[in-house]
């Protein structure tokens, strides 16, 4: 029987967004990590707040589904996924492991499963806080600059599009966004409502099928500034 892991990703603000990785790339690695080392990734949560913020939704979601016993397996992309404070790591980590689980951190091929894993845990959860710190300040100033000049980064999320350098509802897509919240709302799993999707010819913006890293995404952008 697989071990069932729950995914998590934490969104960063539109200040560091441009050094970090995508929602979709995240989403993407942590789903291949789970099928390549044999996990049930039951779901993926996420959250958009600040790195160093513990008191999220989405974090506390996923610490939830470990304490009863859902999961036992916490992936994420990156260590500093969790927090940019190497405290906050930390006291995660016995958080985790307290409800007899595990973490796996993709970036650094850490586990929380043996000595080892766990020694190299605290020495990258230090160097993610120091390279975050180092970072920050650039970032923050690269994109003040850019709102500055009243420029838009990034592409339009599933359910909105640019007009006139403005970002507005898409008429035709705004009744699905609709569908998959009501749907996430009810219970669904990422993969059902990747599955009623493409059962109902609806298309990705791509005109792809729909992955549930997708249905992730449109989720996230709800509460996300573009």
């Amino acid at each position: 029987m697989r071990t069932r892991a729950i995914g998590y990703i934490r969104l960063y603000s539109d200040e560091r967004a441009i050094e970090r990785i995508s929602f979709d790339a995240q989403a993407d690695k942590i789903w291949a990590y789970a099928n390549l080392n044999g996990f049930e990734l039951v779901d993926i949560f996420y959250d958009d707040r600040s790195g160093n913020d513990t008191e999220c939704d989405g974090l506390k979601q996923s610490l939830s589904m470990l304490d009863i016993g859902v999961v036992s397996a916490l992936i994420v992309y990156k260590l500093d996924c969790l927090s940019s404070n190497v405290l906050n790591v930390l006291d995660l980590i016995s958080e985790i492991e307290s409800y007899r689980a595990s973490l796996h951190s993709i970036v650094e091929k850490l586990d929380t499963q043996s000595d080892l894993g766990q020694f190299f845990v605290s020495i990258s959860a230090t160097l993610n806080q120091l390279e975050s710190s180092r970072v920050s300040e650039r970032t923050i100033l690269a994109m003040a600059s850019k709102k500055k000049q009243g420029q838009h980064c990034g592409s339009p999320a599933y359910g909105y599009q640019m007009v006139d350098k403005k970002l507005l509802p898409h008429p035709s897509e705004s009744h699905v966004v609709a569908l998959i919240d009501t749907m996430k709302a009810d219970g669904a799993t990422l993969q059902m409502i990747a599955d009623e999707l493409n059962k109902q010819g609806i298309s990705t913006k791509r005109n792809s099928k729909w992955q549930p890293t997708q249905v992730s995404r449109v989720l996230a952008s709800k509460s996300k500034v573009y």
